[in-house]
């Protein structure tokens, strides 16, 4: 196998988050070739150490890719209008939203045309070094994601919400047509936690439980939400990647993070 030319016209997409790392290979022209590993994070080590063993025992070091697309799984992120869309001012921004002092971090920005606007989010300053080396590396946060998610896919609806689900995390993205009115997280334990949380935002942004939409996806937690909210909003779907992308073999892929899942098949 010839590593220099074997893997041009493959992306590799990358996961990064303080729970583990996942690793995903995929040719839009030859799906066949999907490839997905999930790596679990020692936490005796720093992130940045995590990425070196896993990235080690994925056996994709020293190849060539198409593009490197890496998301960062980070809860801690900010709006910004375009029109105070400027790069030098990002660090004093996002540092205005989260305590980053002690904190060696990279702010970086997701510019999202679509709705004049720009998601600020963070990487460990090491760890983002690292993943640089692999060559030709494109940041993108979870948030982001999810965003140009409900751009690809619009709504018949005035009013919806996304709520995201994994693992304790939850993200809430609340839009009025095309334009995002809310973009949030929080962290969760249990079903009681999600469930104030996610009907006090709907409550507050004045969304009707009977006729706007809430729109639900991510892992299992998203099924339990499911359950539990539909006693109290009436147009609830849960949205399923095998019916959106029905052909695709990463439909195959048991617990791949639906923020991974929609990088690869919207693009």
């Amino acid at each position: 196998m010839n590593k220099d030319t074997t893997l041009l016209s493959t992306t590799l997409s990358i996961r990064i988050s303080t729970d583990g790392f996942c690793f995903c290979t995929y040719d839009s022209q030859r799906p066949e070739s999907v490839r997905y590993n999930y790596y679990e994070c020692d936490s005796s080590l720093t992130l940045a150490l995590n990425f070196d063993e896993a990235w080690k025992g994925s056996g994709l070091a020293g190849m060539q890719f198409n593009a490197v697309q890496v998301i960062v799984a980070t809860t801690e992120f900010t709006t910004v209008p375009g029109e105070y869309d400027r790069k030098e001012d990002y660090e004093q921004l996002f540092g205005s939203c989260f305590d980053i002092r002690d904190r060696r971090l990279k702010v970086l920005a997701n510019k999202m045309s679509a709705q004049d606007m720009a998601v600020l989010f963070a990487v460990d300053e090491e760890l983002y070094r690292r993943v640089c080396e692999i060559g030709n590396v494109s940041f993108y946060s979870t948030a982001s994601i999810l965003l140009g998610f409900l751009a690809r896919y619009p709504r018949s609806e005035e009013r919806y919400m996304l709520a995201c689900y994994h693992g304790t995390n939850s993200y809430l993205i609340a839009m009025e047509g095309e334009r995002p009115v809310l973009m949030n997280s929080f962290g969760a334990e249990n079903i009681d936690d999600q469930l104030f949380y996610l009907l006090s935002i709907l409550s507050e942004l004045g969304q009707s439980q009977e006729t706007d939409a809430l729109l639900l996806c991510g892992d299992r937690s998203a099924d339990a939400v499911h359950m539990a909210v539909s006693r109290f909003v009436r147009n609830v779907e849960r949205v399923n990647p095998r019916e959106l992308f029905r052909s695709n073999l990463l439909n195959k892929i048991e617990n791949i993070p639906f923020d991974l899942q929609a990088l690869i098949l919207c693009e």
